[in-house]
C-alpha cells in the first residue's frame, strides 16, 4: 500500500513537471486578422512614433510607458501583418524587415514585461524561436524574420549593426524608423559606431590580441560577403594602425562575453 502511494505521488508530481516543461517550451502566437494593405498605403510612421517617445539617446526603451499604452505599437503591428513587402523596392522592403524584427522584439519584451532580459522569455533561447508573429501575410519566429530573410534575401553584414536583440551588448535601437531613403547611409553610420565603441572591439597591442563583440563570432560568415573574413571588414572601419594589427598573421582573437541585460530605461 505504501508502495502504490508513493507511486501515485510521484507520477502526480512528473504530471506537474510536464505541465510546467509545455508551458515554458509552448509556442504562442500572435493572432492578427486584417485586410490586406498595397505597398503604397504602407507606413512606418507609427513605429517612428512610438521609437520617438519611448527611446532615449541611448537606446535604451521606457518599457513601463510602453506597456501602460501600447496602442500605437499594436496599431502599426498590425498593419505588418497584413502588409505586401514584396511590392517594394529593395531598399524599401529591407528596410520593412528591419523595423518589423525590431517592433516584434519591443513586442515580446513589452509583452512578457517586467523582466530583467530577454533570456528569461521562454527558457532556453526560446524568445527568438518559439514566440511567434504575424507579417505580411505569413506567421514568423523572430529567429525565421532575421536567418531566413533578412541574412538570406538581403546579404550585407552591416545588418548586424542594426537588428536590435533588447539587450545591452546589441547595438543600440535608434528613436527613429528606418526608410528607403536613409537605411543605406544609417546602415554604415551604426556599422561605424559599433565598432568604435571599446566594449565591442578592443585592441590589445602588447599582447597582439584583439577582443571582439560575439555578434562577429555568431555570424562569422556573414563577414565574408564582400570581404575576406571578420578582420578584413573591421578593418574598412578603423584607423590604419588598427588595421594594420588586425590583419597581423600572428594576432589572436577573443571574444567579449555578451550582456544580455534588457535595454530598459529603469
Amino acid at each position: 500500500m505504501k508502495n502504490r502511494t508513493l507511486l501515485v505521488i510521484l507520477l502526480l508530481f512528473l504530471s506537474l513537471l510536464s505541465v510546467l516543461f509545455l508551458y515554458h517550451f509552448r509556442v504562442e502566437a500572435d493572432p492578427r486578422t486584417h485586410q490586406p494593405i498595397h505597398a503604397a498605403s504602407f507606413s512606418h510612421d507609427l513605429f517612428d512614433q512610438v521609437l520617438q517617445e519611448h527611446v532615449d539617446a541611448e537606446g535604451q526603451v521606457n518599457y513601463t510607458k510602453l506597456k501602460a499604452n501600447p496602442e500605437k505599437l499594436e496599431k502599426y503591428l498590425d498593419l505588418l501583418a497584413v502588409a505586401k513587402p514584396t511590392e517594394l523596392s529593395y531598399n524599401a522592403q529591407l528596410a520593412f524587415w528591419v523595423n518589423a524584427y525590431n517592433a516584434l522584439v519591443i513586442k515580446g519584451a513589452v509583452d512578457n514585461y517586467p523582466t530583467t532580459s530577454v533570456r528569461k522569455i521562454k527558457w532556453f533561447g526560446g524568445f527568438f524561436y518559439r514566440l511567434k508573429f504575424q507579417v505580411a501575410g505569413k506567421t514568423y519566429t523572430l529567429n525565421q524574420i532575421e536567418h531566413d530573410i533578412i541574412r538570406t534575401e538581403f546579404v550585407d553584414p552591416r545588418i548586424h549593426f542594426i537588428l536590435v536583440c533588447a539587450s545591452s551588448s546589441c547595438p543600440p535601437i535608434e528613436n527613429s524608423a528606418f526608410s528607403a531613403e536613409d537605411i543605406e547611409e544609417r546602415l554604415e553610420t551604426a556599422t561605424f559606431n559599433f565598432i568604435q565603441e571599446p566594449e565591442n572591439i578592443r585592441l590589445d597591442r602588447a599582447k597582439r590580441r584583439v577582443y571582439l563583440s560575439k555578434i562577429f563570432k555568431w555570424y562569422e560568415t556573414d563577414f565574408y560577403e564582400g570581404y575576406d573574413g571578420v578582420a578584413d571588414f573591421l578593418a574598412d572601419y578603423l584607423p590604419a594602425e588598427a588595421a594594420d594589427l588586425l590583419l597581423a598573421e600572428n594576432v589572436k582573437f577573443h571574444y567579449l562575453d555578451y550582456d544580455w541585460t534588457l535595454n530598459d530605461q529603469h
